[in-house]
């Protein structure tokens, strides 16, 4: 009878996990211009729709944001040490000055 209950208690314990992760992402993805500075670190961001979003001085460290849209995004003095990210992605984001890179080097802006 215990196996029992620990094994539904774990199962309901994932599933419950797994919605917060996507209800948070959705969040996430409606308030685009309130992240600036938010602590966003370790969660799993994947899919979500940031673009033209300010995550000015954001704590991105070790978040995943595969497939995450940064179109225009404003990611100057974000901390991205560590994060699940393309260069792609970052190609794409709208500002990256004095942001940490995922390999912990800072950006100083593009080379001509």
């Amino acid at each position: 009878m215990r196996r029992i209950l620990y094994r539904t208690y774990a199962r309901l314990l994932t599933l419950y996990a797994g919605v917060g992760q996507r209800m948070y992402a959705f969040q996430l993805s409606r308030r685009k211009s309130d992240l600036a500075g938010a602590d966003l670190s370790y969660l799993n961001l994947s899919g979500s729709n940031l673009t033209n979003g300010n995550l000015q001085g954001a704590n991105l460290r070790r978040c995943d944001l595969s497939g995450v849209r940064l179109k225009g995004a404003d990611l100057s003095g974000a901390d991205l040490t560590a994060a699940l990210v393309t260069q792609a992605q970052l190609d794409e984001a709208g500002s990256l000055d004095g942001a940490t890179l995922p390999d912990g080097t800072i950006y100083v802006g593009a080379f001509e």
